[in-house]
C-alpha cells in the first residue's frame, strides 16, 4: 500500500490559512470590543421591531397598553398574516404536487431495467479485486472499531475509472 503523497496533489493547506475569525480569536481586544458593541446594536433593532408589533398586536383589545393603536396598522397586519397564510398553503400544494410528480417518474423509470447486469457484474468483480489488493481481505477491514487511515492511502481518484477502462467495462 503507498502513502505517498499523490502527483496531482500540488500544494496543501492549512486551517488557520482559510479562517477568518477574529471575534473568536487570540488577541484585537479593541476590535473585539468594537465587534460586540455593533453586534449589540445590530440585535437591539432587529429585536426591538418584533417586540413592538407583538406587544401591539397582543394587546390590540386593550385601549391602554400596547406601542402603537390605528386601525391601518391593524388591517395592514391581518392583510399580511392572510397574504402569508395563502402563499404557506400554495408552497406546501405546489411542493406536494412535485413530490407525487417524482414519486410516478420514479415508480415509472424503476420499472424499466437501464443497466447492463453483466456489466454490472464485472465492474462490482474489478472493484472488489482492486479493495482487496489495496485494503486486505474483506474479513480485516469491514467491521473493524479502530481503522487507521495512513495519509496518501485512499482511492486516488480515476484509480478505479482506469480499472474500469483497461478492463473494457468503461462508461
Amino acid at each position: 500500500m503507498s502513502t505517498a503523497k499523490p502527483d496531482y496533489i500540488v500544494h496543501t493547506v492549512d486551517e488557520r490559512g482559510i479562517t477568518v475569525d477574529w471575534f473568536f480569536g487570540r488577541g484585537r481586544w479593541g476590535k473585539k470590543l468594537a465587534q460586540l458593541v455593533l453586534l449589540l446594536i445590530a440585535w437591539f433593532f432587529a429585536v426591538l421591531p418584533v417586540v413592538i408589533t407583538w406587544s401591539a398586536i397582543a394587546n390590540r383589545d386593550n385601549p391602554d397598553k400596547g406601542w402603537w393603536k390605528y386601525a391601518e396598522g391593524y388591517a395592514l397586519w391581518d392583510t399580511t398574516i392572510a397574504f402569508l397564510g395563502i402563499f404557506l398553503v400554495l408552497f406546501i400544494v405546489g411542493y406536494l404536487v412535485l413530490f407525487l410528480v417524482n414519486q410516478a417518474s420514479n415508480r415509472h423509470r424503476n420499472r424499466v431495467a437501464t443497466y447492463n447486469a453483466e456489466r454490472l457484474e464485472q465492474r462490482l468483480e474489478i472493484a472488489e479485486q482492486m479493495y482487496d489488493e489495496k485494503f486486505g481481505p474483506p474479513e480485516l477491514r469491514l467491521g473493524q472499531k479502530r481503522v487507521q487511515i495512513h495519509p496518501y492511502a485512499d482511492l486516488e481518484t480515476f484509480e478505479l475509472r482506469g480499472l474500469y477502462r483497461e478492463f473494457g467495462v468503461e462508461d
